[in-house]
């Protein structure tokens, strides 16, 4: 029959589910079998499908699990020497999830090889289309700042999540969002800066920050960032719209194009994957505005990072997420065909993205030098998008296992 975009999400779906099978079978199995050799040594398999079976499981997508998983006789065994050590639920959910693998692999291919490099064929992108996919959110973005009257040359956004001394529930998340290049026309809405996390029932308006502030690490609080906003911002605060958890911000006389970059310090939001039965739990912006180009940052502490697993996605409209109920199994439900590169990085090497612009370099030093934490201490994921889909989420998430 052949792979079509239908038939490859479904199996991209199915490649999800397998994943979490997995994931909810290794954290029954022993600690000694959790590498290539102690699993190749508890169940008497076959070293090089062991590893296939971990490249399966540390795979970043569904399609990816697909490619990486043995042949359908080696699953068959690898799930009949588990039985003994499962519980009956897996034992089952994995089966099953691998009789539907078996059946895919007779509805649209001539045999497993013949699957993965159709699976490939469709989810490599072509190159030669690549120009086409920005073309085309150029022409979003310019339809949209016409019809908004509003637009934006530079969203530059970092989250910074760490453990908590005072708290061992939650993470400490402090987050900058600058915006650089705002530009409104008469009878545009207004300059919104949205939140997720509720303002406190104290809260009156933005605190002014510069280089010597500091942090109060137990409380919510947000701040305007003057070395890297236009004079005046603070005070063309307006109000405080607690439905969207937007502050409002009045024109800016004499101004037809500013900058302004705030800090946000949340404390209690977060729940810590550490100690929490959560699976998932992520980071994210929505573009309510057209923006020329998203710079995203997420700094992971080393000690969450090494107990997770990060992908990334792009989805429709701007809903937040319930803390908690993030699920890896469900984030496929929104996503849009716009996959958006996600790639590690060292601050210390001078060549990354960031370190060859100074400006993002310099709001990054401030935001550390604020929250009093050294950079050696994070893992730093990185995502570059010129013309950023309007009114969607791009989102850097974690599964934790």
């Amino acid at each position: 029959m052949g792979l079509n975009q239908q038939s490859a999400s479904e199996l991209t779906r199915l490649g999800e589910r397998l994943k979490k099978n997995l994931n909810a079978i290794f954290a029954e199995l022993p600690v000694t079998a959790s590498t290539i050799n102690g699993l190749t040594n508890y169940l008497d398999y076959h070293r090089s499908n062991s590893q296939r079976i971990f490249n399966a499981k540390k795979a970043a997508t569904g399609e990816q699990v697909l490619l990486q998983l043995p042949g359908i006789k080696a699953l068959e065994e690898f799930i009949c020497k588990l039985q003994p050590h499962i519980s009956e639920s897996n034992h089952q959910q994995l089966s099953q999830a691998c009789h539907l693998f078996g059946e895919s692999i007779k509805t649209y291919a001539s045999s497993h090889a013949d699957l993965k490099r159709q699976l490939k064929q469709i989810h490599e992108p072509n190159t030669d289309e690549l120009p086409h996919q920005q073309d085309k959110r150029a022409q979003l973005f310019y339809a949209a700042k016409s019809l908004l009257g509003f637009s934006i040359e530079h969203i530059f956004s970092t989250y910074v999540l760490t453990l908590q001394s005072q708290d061992s529930d939650f993470l400490q998340e402090i987050a900058m969002i600058s915006k650089k290049g705002i530009k409104r026309q008469r009878g545009a809405p207004p300059f919104v800066q949205f939140y997720t996390h509720p303002h406190p029932s104290d809260f009156k308006k933005p605190k002014l920050l510069s280089s010597s502030s500091k942090i109060n690490a137990d409380e919510f609080t947000i701040g305007i960032a003057g070395e890297f906003s236009t004079d005046g911002l603070e005070r063309a605060y307006s109000s405080y719209s607690p439905s969207n958890s937007g502050i409002v911000f009045d024109d800016l006389a004499n101004t037809p194009t500013f900058d302004a970059t705030f800090i946000f310090n949340n404390p209690d939001e977060l729940v810590n994957p550490l100690t929490h039965q959560n699976q998932c739990s992520s980071t994210s912006i929505s573009i309510k505005n057209p923006a020329k180009r998203l710079t995203l940052l997420v700094l992971v502490d080393k000690a969450i990072d090494r107990s997770s697993n990060v992908n990334v996605g792009c989805y429709h409209g701007n809903q937040k997420v319930e803390e908690g109920k993030l699920n890896v199994s469900d984030m496929w439900t929104e996503r849009l065909p716009d996959f958006p590169e996600l790639s590690i990085i060292s601050l210390q090497n001078p060549h990354n993205l960031l370190n060859k612009d100074q400006q993002m370099q310099a709001k990054l030093k401030y935001l550390l030098n604020y929250a009093n934490l050294d950079e050696e201490r994070f893992v730093c994921y990185l995502m570059d998008v010129e013309y950023p889909i309007w009114s969607a989420t791009y989102r850097i998430y974690f599964e934790h296992r």
